[in-house]
């Protein structure tokens, strides 16, 4: 009985722990995610988008505890940061360059596995 006992404490524990666990996931793989879009438009935006990658940030937000969002991309008040769109889908003047596009499919999986570690580690 006091094994269940035990179990049972363990697991009334667990959401916040889980909660703070996917936080923390939901932040690593968006830094993850604009580290990588930068380094992409670092290759791409040539001299004319010098300031481009620096433009792109990362930034959490949670509601009510209920939800978690990283909002990740070019910040239009930073310099160069209002020509994103133009970098990343192109222009009359330039091809699309698609740097968070294709940092995307890395960004899921390490989502996907900082998140699986997280559950993991808070469940009895």
């Amino acid at each position: 009985m006091n094994d269940f006992a035990d179990l049972a404490r363990d697991f009334e524990k667990a959401p916040a722990k889980i909660a703070s666990g996917l936080f923390d996931a939901f932040r690593g793989a968006g830094e993850g995610f604009r580290d990588d879009w930068q380094h992409n438009a670092q290759a791409t935006s040539g001299e004319h988008g010098k300031h481009y990658p620096n433009a792109i940030t990362t930034e959490m937000r949670t509601g009510a505890l209920t939800s978690i969002e990283v909002e990740t991309g070019p910040e239009s008040g930073k310099r160069q940061g209002g020509m994103g769109p133009g970098f990343e889908f192109g222009s009359q003047n330039q091809p699309p360059h698609l740097d968070g596009l294709r940092a995307m499919p890395l960004a899921e999986r390490r989502l996907d596995r900082l998140a699986d570690a997280a559950i993991g580690f808070a469940l009895p």
